[in-house]
């Protein structure tokens, strides 16, 4: 049961922080309440303060500079981080449970109920003495979810939790997160860019802007606050609310009710809508060249040999000049595959084969592992003399990323999708041909990503050629010209991005999951453009 909601779980009052160096403050003059029981939604741009804040609550996390103001949290508070692997440190499933619990002394018998109760709620009694490193991305994230509830917390603090999960990975973790929120009553605070799954759980959304709060209030109103304004940030918000917001404008120019946050409610609505508009045709997109820059045939590779074949007879071609996306769950040796075709793997069995004299540049996911030097604009110099840029082109990338005013930041503290950004730009610099990119896009939110798309698909009018392994779905849709698939060892779909995501149910984007059978051949944003009334013309 709930606690009586005037008891509060987090106070927070004239809440100031600045990194170390740095005259501008992180977080300014922040003052909100969270009462027993709620569920926060943290939002905002890239940068806006968002983990700094999380961090900040949690006292054992909270980042090095100066802190003013003050924190009250009315209990015990667990963490759950962005990068599963990050937060595990035991060998086995039982181990990580336990270790919490050993450290705060208890019982051994206590111990083992805690741990039989706990896998029980989350349904991982059957892989209990599993090694973690055998554990997919979303499994670690529901384990490092389990870990944290086990301690009892009265508050949960999660940091953009599903950004390295795959889709189903990111429904399974946020049903998990909905039965807690049910059952247990424990408050939640959690900070997400992609809002599409999340924003129909929270009770309370919190944005902030630049350090700042923007806005607080309840789900429907933040909607509403970002499409009245047209906020840029507005492309972060659920694809069933923008369908519908859109049809609606269209047949009557403006909304004649409250906005639906989930699918069920959307099509429930467009349904009632779609009688009376119809979508624009749009004409069919230049064929793509067809000369390969790379061409992996039958790939085959197994880590060790007493390991299971990751890939089990992979191919794939990329033509000269296309954006190339490839998706599948965790696990499923997507980012072995991108290591295969930049050489820095070799294969068991099979081939690749690049395009003479091409300059090749890998983006892994580790992008951290990128930087050493103390600043930013320091750590895009360091390989001016190879790559024979500047400063000034250095200046211009920063500036074109939106970095520019963070070039005398150390790049650990930048944000998530700062960082990814930084890495993108010293990759860049130095002027691959093909670009080998595993999940560029994570921890960016939506309007970053929609920038990246437009400026990769200038880069592949240059010639450029790209592939990208992303658990975005929609970042792919926008971005890619084609898409396949990767399951069980092997690519078992190619096709070009409309027709890819127009035939899945639930590979998909989000667009086309809240209008297929309603308004078909509806995928990406833009599309929406496409809504006419009837007889209206286009």
């Amino acid at each position: 049961m709930k606690e009586p909601q005037d008891k509060i779980a987090i106070q927070v009052d004239g809440l100031s922080f600045t990194y170390p160096g740095q005259d501008i403050k992180a977080l300014r003059e922040l003052s909100f309440k969270v009462p027993a029981g709620s569920f926060l939604l943290v939002a905002g741009p890239g940068g806006s303060g968002k983990t700094t804040l999380l961090r900040t609550l949690k006292k054992e996390l909270r980042p090095a500079g100066t802190c003013e103001g003050s924190i009250r949290l009315g209990g015990e508070s667990g963490f759950v981080m962005q990068d599963p692997s990050n937060q595990i440190v035991m060998d086995l499933v039982w181990h990580e449970l336990a270790f919490g619990l050993e450290n705060l002394g208890l019982a051994p018998a206590v111990i083992e109920r805690r741990i039989a109760e706990t896998a029980h709620f989350f349904g991982i009694s059957h892989w209990i003495h599993r090694p973690v490193n055998e554990l997919s991305g979303g499994e670690m994230q529901i384990l490092n979810l389990a870990s944290s509830l086990i301690m009892n917390p009265d508050i949960l603090i999660l940091d953009e939790p599903t950004a390295r999960l795959d889709p189903v990975a990111v429904s399974h973790f946020l049903g998990m997160l909905r039965r807690i929120h049910r059952e247990t009553g424990r408050t939640l605070i959690m900070s997400e860019h992609r809002m599409s799954d999340v924003l129909s759980l929270a009770d309370r959304v919190l944005f902030l802007e630049q350090g700042e709060i923007s806005f607080e209030g309840k789900p429907e109103a933040f909607a509403a606050y970002l499409l009245d304004g047209s906020h840029p940030f507005r492309a972060a918000l659920p694809a069933a609310t923008m369908a519908v917001r859109r049809t609606e404008e269209v047949l009557s120019g403006a909304s004649s009710q409250a906005l639906p946050l989930d699918v069920p409610a959307a099509r429930r609505r467009l349904r009632e809508l779609a009688p009376s508009v119809e979508l624009v045709t749009t004409e069919a997109g230049a064929p793509l060249p067809e000369e390969p820059v790379i061409a992996a045939r039958e790939l085959v590779f197994r880590y060790r040999n007493d390991l299971p074949e990751v890939l089990k007879g992979a191919s794939l071609s990329v033509a000269k000049g296309s954006i190339h996306a490839i998706v599948g769950g965790n696990g499923s040796g997507k980012s072995t595959l991108l290591h295969l075709l930049s050489g820095v793997l070799t294969p068991g069995r099979g081939s690749v084969k690049r395009g003479e004299g091409i300059r090749t540049g890998l983006l892994t996911q580790d992008t951290r592992a990128l930087f050493s030097a103390d600043t930013l604009l320091d750590e895009m110099m360091e390989l001016s003399d190879l790559g024979q840029y500047s400063e000034k082109e250095v200046l211009d990338m920063l500036e074109k990323l939106g970095l520019a005013g963070l070039r005398g930041r150390h790049p650990y503290d930048l944000s998530g999708g700062e960082i990814q950004k930084a890495a993108l730009a010293k990759l860049l610099l130095l002027s691959p041909d093909l670009l080998l990119l595993d999940e560029p896009v994570k921890g960016m939110d939506s309007a970053s990503k929609r920038q990246l798309a437009g400026w990769f698909r200038d880069l592949g009018a240059q010639g450029r050629t790209m592939v990208i392994v992303t658990h975005d779905l929609n970042f792919s849709a926008e971005a890619a010209d084609t898409c396949s698939l990767l399951f069980d060892g092997r690519i078992v779909a190619t096709e070009d991005v409309r027709s890819f995501f127009r035939g899945n149910s639930f590979y998909t984007t989000g667009f086309a999951r809240v209008t297929e059978g309603i308004l078909p051949d509806l995928v990406i944003a833009s599309d929406l453009d496409r809504i006419r009334k009837k007889g209206h013309g286009g």
